[in-house]
């Protein structure tokens, strides 16, 4: 365990506090998505949505995969090795950053199931996307404090 200041540690618990505030609410709109879709009846079946059931796994899956690889690549590269040398406050900037862009990455796959639920009529389809997408929020939006601490102090580190 390493030593952070006080200062830090309350630059740290602030922004922490808004990251995860931030990601709970992605999380309220992907469980508000599915309630909605469980109350919306379609219209009717869209022609030729039949394809999509081959299309949106793979899309689903590539975005997933970015945003499990964006969050890998930018925490070892952008965040521990770039912000570092800019400070502090870089690295909880960068910090932040990640956890939008990954947050709004995961919901993007709430949205596609609503959209392919609303084409298609199958409802569980949808259901299991929404699922999905709340899976990646949590494991790649969610902030660990851990993290968040160790760049911190590295970024501490490299500026002393």
């Amino acid at each position: 365990m390493q030593y952070i200041s006080v200062e830090h540690q309350k630059a740290i618990s602030e922004r922490y506090k808004v990251a995860s505030i931030i990601v709970i609410a992605f999380c309220v709109t992907v469980v508000a998505i599915i309630i909605i879709a469980r109350f919306i009846e379609p219209p009717e079946i869209v022609p030729g949505s039949e394809r999509l059931t081959a299309i949106v796994p793979v899309v689903v899956i590539i975005m997933a995969m970015a945003a499990i690889i964006l969050r890998r690549v930018w925490m070892s590269a952008m965040v521990l090795r770039v912000a570092v040398r800019a400070g502090v406050n870089e690295v909880l900037n960068r910090l932040m950053q990640m956890t939008v862009i990954c947050a709004a990455l995961s919901e993007m796959v709430a949205v596609v199931g609503l959209m392919f639920y609303i084409l298609t009529a199958n409802y569980r389809y949808g259901l299991i996307l929404n699922l999905v997408s709340l899976m990646l929020l949590f494991y790649t939006a969610f902030p660990r404090r851990g993290e968040w601490e160790r760049a911190v102090v590295a970024a501490a580190n490299a500026r002393a």
